[in-house]
Order: C-alpha cells, then structure tokens, then sequence
C-alpha cells in the first residue's frame, strides 16, 4: 500500500503537477514521510468567486488504500457546491459505497 501511495505522490513532482497544484505527505515526529497524511493546496479556477484563492485540503488515507477511498476535507472549511460545512470533499468517487473505484487515481 505505501508503494501505491509513494507512485501516487509522484504524480505531484513540479514538473508532472497540474500548475499550482500541491501535494505532499506530512512528516512523522522521527522526520520521516507519513503517506497516510499529506497536505495538499488548490488554487481557484480562474474566471469563479475562487479565483486568486489557495485552498489548502488535507487527504487522509487508510491501511487499505486503494481499496478505499481517501478523506478529502477543505482546512479550514469553504462555501463551495461540492464541500460540506465541515470542510470534507462531497463527490460520489469519493465514497467508497458509491462511485471509489480502486483505479482511480490521486491525480484525478
């Protein structure tokens, strides 16, 4: 599973992330990289109320990624269609009983 994650964060290396995209995992206390936790940023899409914006969201992903989904959550939390008032990502590929496949990727 950490092998799926590491290929996963590749996808975010500056010269493969889609421009102003950010994604990278958290350190854990010893300094070492925690895969299961990473700090992302998005920036808002030009010619919406976002634009201009960097939104920093956190995913979290379980042991048995990709099996299922990862939690996407807004920090702190915005008004936006797609987001609930606690800030958590609201899309049906996100929920593992709807539409998670394990194929899909990070980048998508």
């Amino acid at each position: 599973m950490h092998r799926i994650l590491w290929c996963s964060l590749s996808a975010f290396v500056p010269t493969q992330c889609p421009q102003g995209f950010v994604a990278v995992p958290t350190k854990n206390p010893d300094g070492t990289m925690n895969l299961m936790n990473w700090e992302c940023a998005i920036p808002g899409k030009k010619g919406t109320p976002w634009e201009g914006g960097l939104f920093k969201l956190r995913m979290l992903f379980k042991d048995d990624y990709p099996s299922s989904p990862p939690k996407c959550k807004f920090e702190p939390p915005l008004f936006h269609p797609n987001v609930y008032p606690s800030g958590t990502v609201c899309l049906s590929i996100l929920e593992e009983d709807k539409d998670w496949r394990p194929a899909i990727t990070i980048k998508q």
